[in-house]
C-alpha cells in the first residue's frame, strides 16, 4: 500500500500528484533535450531512418511541440500554488532559446549553444518551480 506522504511528510492530493506528474513529464522532456543536443554524435551511428529523423527540423519541431505545452502547463500550475514568478520567467527565457535553435539558417554551432542554454534554463524553472510547489529539496 503506497501512502500519499511526501519526502518531507506532507500529504498530498489527486490534484497536487497530477501536477508532480505534469512537471516530471515536461522536466524530463528538457533532460531529453540536452541529451540529444549533447549526444547528436552518438545518435547518427543509429541505423537508417531512425539516426537521421534525429537529425532532422521535423524531430526539433517534435520535440518543442511536447516541450512547450508541457512546460506552460507545469508553470501555471506552480505559479497557481506559490504565486512565485522566478520558476516560470527562467523557463520562459528557456522556452525562447529553444524558439531561437529552430530559426532556419541559423549556424549549427548557434543552434547547439541555444538549445543546451535554452534546456538548461528550462530545467531550472522547473528545479525551483517543484521545489516552490513541494517545499521540497530535489
Amino acid at each position: 500500500m503506497r501512502s500519499n506522504l511526501s519526502r518531507s511528510g506532507v500529504q498530498h492530493s489527486a490534484s497536487q500528484k497530477g501536477t508532480h506528474a505534469i512537471e516530471a513529464a515536461a522536466a524530463s522532456a528538457s533532460i531529453l533535450c540536452l541529451v540529444h543536443c549533447l549526444a547528436l554524435p552518438l545518435l547518427l551511428l543509429l541505423p537508417g531512418i531512425l539516426g537521421l529523423w534525429f537529425l532532422s527540423e521535423s524531430f526539433h519541431i517534435a520535440a518543442f511541440a511536447f516541450i512547450v505545452p508541457s512546460a506552460l502547463a507545469a508553470f501555471m500550475l506552480g505559479y497557481r500554488r506559490h504565486h512565485a514568478l522566478t520558476p516560470a520567467l527562467c523557463g520562459m527565457a528557456g522556452i525562447i532559446l529553444l524558439a531561437g535553435a529552430l530559426v532556419p539558417g541559423i549556424s549549427e554551432i548557434a543552434e547547439t549553444g541555444l538549445t543546451v542554454v535554452g534546456s538548461l534554463l528550462l530545467l531550472a524553472g522547473h528545479g525551483l518551480n517543484w521545489r516552490k510547489r513541494t517545499g521540497e529539496t530535489l
